[in-house]
């Protein structure tokens, strides 16, 4: 049964969020409505599109991928089924008699926004389906932020950033997630040193630097796992392959 959300203003200036589609950020909207009280779904993509784009024509598989690319939502299976996970759901949804539908392993609770809110890095900030402002000015993440790594008025400092180049920075957190994501990549640093001058020069599509910096780093890391005679020399998408 379809809950009531509440959503923050400041969600739509989220840096995770406004990465994505629009079709993607609508899918995160929608599942938060889907979602138990832990921030928990199940992952049935057509089951999904039909409670949530009944008329429309879209891939919601595809709108799911780029969600958990900028790490929105991140997916598990228990005992033969799988489910969703909400970044930092319950955090900002408080029910007054939370329900619970679906299990969840233990260490997906921080990642829903279960445990105390010390335990979260302040350094990692996500979008997600805000409750309702115990203040007015309470944001998302806890607190006035203006967007990820932005500072926040409440006098904490930005974070630190693991990698900061002109168009991409990436937290710690993001920095270790890929390096464990592609791990055929023999310098991640190097690679995003070349991915940030790239789309300093041509930047990408409605400025999603996030998921074409992940797509880059996906194309390299398949490219490194071939066998040498069958590489091919990585060049970017959209860049002329003929030219000198």
């Amino acid at each position: 049964m379809a809950r009531i959300r509440s959503i923050h203003p400041q969600l739509w200036t989220n840096e995770r969020f406004v990465q994505v589609s629009t079709g993607a950020r609508l899918l995160l909207l929608g599942l938060g409505n889907e979602a138990d009280d832990k921030g928990v779904f199940e992952w049935k993509p057509t089951t999904l599109k039909m409670r949530i784009f009944p008329a429309d024509s879209c891939d919601v598989e595809a709108f799911l991928d780029e969600l958990t690319t900028v790490d929105l939502v991140r997916s598990y299976e228990l005992e033969g089924c799988k489910y969703g996970a909400i970044r930092n759901f319950r955090k900002h949804q408080r029910p007054k008699k939370p329900n619970d539908i679906h299990s969840m392993p233990s260490e997906f609770r921080t990642y829903v926004g279960l445990e105390a809110a010390s335990s979260e890095p302040t350094s990692d900030n996500g979008a997600t389906i805000p409750r309702k402002a115990e203040t007015n000015h309470q944001m998302e993440d806890g607190g006035e932020d203006e967007g990820e790594g932005g500072k926040k008025s409440g006098g904490a400092t930005a974070p630190d950033y693991a990698f900061q180049g002109d168009v991409i920075r990436l937290t710690r957190a993001d920095f270790d997630r890929w390096q464990s994501a592609y791990p055929n990549v023999p310098d991640l640093r190097a690679e995003l040193t070349a991915a940030d001058a790239y789309y300093r020069d041509t930047p990408p599509k409605n400025g999603q630097w996030f998921f074409a910096a992940s797509n880059w780093l996906k194309r390299a890391n398949n490219a490194a796992s071939k066998p040498p005679e069958d590489q091919a020399a990585f060049v970017p998408l959209g860049v002329d392959h003929g030219s000198p």
